[in-house]
Formats: structure tokens, sequence, C-alpha cells
């Protein structure tokens, strides 16, 4: 696991020497020393991210300085550090770590680290969980629309989306059976990520055609009007109301000759639903021109082979 020297420690040790060789095992931190429970609280503020606690402390009783450690600063990690057999009442306790003593240079070090990750993670999701309120706010007081074109809005969604990043990243570097990641999970997940699932690769920002609702309606509406309604018509009525006409296009030709008109229809739709399904991929992810050229290209198809066709029909 990572180390991070950039640790703020405050070591609550009766036993002078003791704390001494604690604070020179961990001479690459900031380390601060406090005999009793009274020094510790003035030592205490908000650089402070690990307290080692002695856990055989009389004054006052280590159980009761946690509780008074806790609502001085809330966010640091308590490690409780104790040579005697404790039983269930250490579960009790409002700490996040119990130490057996006696411990080694080693292992208070893997100490010091692994707490500092945990608290690492619990000020990453607090902060997550406070961006995520924030634009749920704004989502419930803004239109879609207009939320799609605010800069403020979307920089608080990126920054959503990093935090997640971050928390998943920190998650994965704790040395820890609870919250390490399992390899068969992740070999799992892995197609699902690939295949535009729910992982953490997946823009987390609403689709556009929900942003931008009346848009992409829009653009189907005209598109399906053209390709779908104007082509169609022209061409049914080119190929059987007008004598001698021969269809132009030799695909369009050949499925009329040989499935007839349900196949004609049935060619056209299933064109229709692969230039939708691109553009609503596109959407999904903000791609804009995956999102824009489909309807594009089926509303220009549409007016170029209706013009055609109605050419032929004029002309015939």
């Amino acid at each position: 696991m990572p180390y991070d020297t950039d640790v703020t420690i405050l070591v609550v040790e009766d036993d002078r020497a003791q704390a001494d060789e604690y604070a020179e095992w961990l001479d690459d931190h900031d380390v601060r020393i406090a005999g009793d429970g009274e020094a510790a609280l003035d030592a205490l503020d908000d650089d402070v991210d690990v307290v080692l606690l002695d856990g055989d402390l009389r004054d006052p009783p280590s159980a009761e300085l946690i509780g008074r450690l806790r609502a001085r600063q809330p966010d640091c990690q308590i490690g409780l550090l104790s040579g005697v057999s404790v039983g269930d009442d250490i579960l009790r306790l409002d700490i996040d770590e119990y130490v057996p003593r006696p411990i080694t240079h080693d292992e208070l070090r893997e100490t010091v680290a692994r707490l500092a990750e945990h608290g690492a993670v619990e000020s990453a999701v607090e902060r997550y969980l406070s961006l995520v309120a924030r634009r749920r706010r704004l989502e419930v007081r803004r239109d879609a629309d207009d939320l799609a074109d605010d800069e403020r809005y979307l920089e608080l969604t990126g920054e959503v989306a990093a935090r997640r990043r971050q928390i998943e990243t920190l998650l994965a570097e704790i040395d820890d059976p609870i919250t390490r990641p399992d390899p068969d999970a992740e070999t799992a997940e892995e197609p699902s990520r690939s295949g535009g699932g729910t992982g953490a690769g997946v823009d987390p920002r609403p689709p556009l055609y929900r942003t931008r609702a009346r848009e992409f309606y829009v653009l189907w509406l005209v598109a399906a009007l053209a390709y779908g309604v104007g082509d169609v018509v022209s061409t049914l009525y080119a190929t059987v109301a007008v004598p001698g006409l021969i269809e132009g296009n030799p695909v369009v030709g050949s499925i009329l000759s040989t499935a007839g008109i349900p196949g004609f229809l049935l060619l056209k739709v299933l064109v229709l639903l692969v230039l939708i399904s691109v553009s609503v991929q596109g959407a999904r992810s903000h791609e804009r021109f995956s999102y824009y050229w489909p309807p594009v290209l089926a509303t220009g198809l549409g007016v170029l082979l209706t013009g055609w066709n109605l050419r032929l029909i004029l002309g015939g």
C-alpha cells in the first residue's frame, strides 16, 4: 500500500520513553506527543490526522478520553494501543482500529498508513456525497435543457465523477480483506464496462435525449418524415402507379421484386432503427457527432430520394 508521509500524528502515551520511541519510528511524519488527556486535547486540532492512544491511560481513562477526542475532532482516526487482553467491550469504543502491544516498528508504521488511508476515504466520501446533494438540488430547481448548457452544472457533474473515481482508487489501495478488490469480480465487471454498462468509465451525466429532449424528438420527427414517409410514399407511388417506371436504386428494386412492399418497408424500418440506435448511444456518451449525424443523414437521404422520385413521377 502506498505510504503517505503527509500525515500529522498525535501520540497520547504516559510512558515518555515509549512515546519517544514511537516518534522516532515515525520520524518522517509530523508527530506530537501528549502525556495525559488534557495535553492531548490541547494538542488536538484540525491538522491532526491520526491519534495513537495508550489504551492503559488512567488520567482520564482511555474510554472517556476517546469521547472527548471525537467531540473535539470527529474526523481524526483513532488507533488504540493496548497490552491488556480485551473482550467484546472493545467493540463498543469509538475507535478506528485496535492494535495489541507490544508493537514492532513495521507494525506501527503500517497501522498509521492504514488509518491515514481510511481517513482519506472518509473525507472523499463525505465530499462526494456533498457534491451529489448539490447536483440533485440543481436538478430539482432547474429545467434539464437549461442545465445542459450550464457550465457550472457540467463542472459539478465532472467533479462528482472524479470524486467517485478517487474513492474507488483509495478503496483499491487499502490493504484490507473487506475492502480489497476481488479479482474475479473485476473480471466479471469488465464486459459491462466495455459494453456501455454502469461501470465507473460511463459518463455520469444524463443523456442528451433527456437534457435536450425537444431537440432530440424534433430531429428524429423530421428524419422520419423525410426518410420514413416522403421516400416510402414517393417510391411506392413511382413504382406502383407509374406504368413502366423502373426503380433506380438496385437494392430497393431487388427487394421490391423479391419481397414486395412488406420487404421494402421492413428495410426502411431496420435502417431507421440502426440510425436511431447510433444516435442514442452518442447521446448517452455525450459524443455530439454520433448524436447528430444519424438524424441529419436520414433527413438528407429522405429529401434527396423523395426529390428524385418526384422528378421521375413528374417526368413520367
